[in-house]
């Protein structure tokens, strides 16, 4: 089975401080990151406001990611999108910068059809040739891609992943079982079933926080001792409730600003989550 990492990747934060990319705190996170045993990291996620992110600065996170982490693990970059042409700019960037992957979601907004969906990620593949994560979220891009989509996606010669955030537990099942690839959960809430049902990790947003119980967590699961993490994961879940209570990364920004990480600071429409 084709793998770029197994066990928790993290969705990281992209620091800013005056509006502009914070590269000495992207840094820091970084180290900590690895320091703290972390197996992967996502950068320009839907947790780095990659949607908010010009075209230089992407490139300059990228290379900035790439020097920093410098082979010590897998660096993948999210190029999600609705035109495929832009995305594939995107990826051929990554490429050219060293990234070990990239991940994209569902094309959002277009509202297209199952087959287009496919079709989409068919087309993006074969021009990049670069190991790909597939993302189905539909909460943000608006399309649920079904588990019968993601299997077939899981088939294409350059996907290496599927990170499922659907919610719905039936379908992400299916996936898990059918898929040609590894799945990973992307809801810290669930985690925990999805190693059940046999899920090869997770790209976490949590991990920005906790990376050694996240990490913890599945590796007691994948050792089969599932009632002690069961009892860990249950220590962990109201603070994964907690970032979620206004739309992410509101909530993790605000942690990790407590910690002196990083600033509380993001990018409109996005606002800084108050001590209330």
């Amino acid at each position: 089975m084709k793998t770029l990492f197994k066990g928790i990747a993290t969705a990281l934060v992209t620091p800013f401080r005056n509006g502009e990319i914070d590269f000495k705190s992207l840094g820091k996170l970084i180290e900590s990151q690895i320091r703290d045993g972390i197996n992967a990291l996502v950068v320009l996620g839907t947790t780095g406001e990659a949607s908010t992110i010009d075209d230089e600065e992407r490139e300059q996170i990228v290379e900035f990611a790439v020097m920093q982490v410098n082979g010590r693990i897998p660096i993948i970059v999210g190029i999600g999108g609705n035109n495929p042409r832009k995305i594939i700019e995107y990826g051929l960037q990554a490429k050219r910068a060293g990234a070990d992957g990239v991940m994209i979601s569902a094309p959002y907004y277009n509202k297209c059809t199952q087959d287009g969906a496919y079709k989409f990620f068919a087309d993006i593949t074969k021009c990049l040739q670069i190991p790909t994560i597939v993302y189905n979220v539909p909460g943000r891009t608006g399309i649920n891609m079904e588990a019968a989509t993601m299997v077939k996606i899981s088939k294409l010669k350059h996907v290496v992943g599927i990170k499922e955030a659907s919610g719905n537990i039936v379908q992400i099942m299916e996936t898990i079982r059918d898929s040609k690839v590894p799945v990973y959960s992307g809801d810290d809430a669930l985690s925990f079933l999805c190693y059940i049902l046999g899920a090869r990790g997770t790209i976490s947003v949590a991990s920005n926080l906790v990376p050694r119980e996240a990490i913890e967590i599945f590796d007691l699961a994948s050792q089969n001792k599932i009632r002690r993490a069961r009892a860990l994961f249950n220590s962990q879940l109201p603070l994964y409730h907690s970032l979620f209570v206004q739309p992410n990364p509101i909530p993790v920004k605000y942690y990790l600003s407590k910690k002196g990480i990083c600033r509380n600071e993001l990018r409109l429409p996005l606002t800084p989550m108050k001590d209330s």
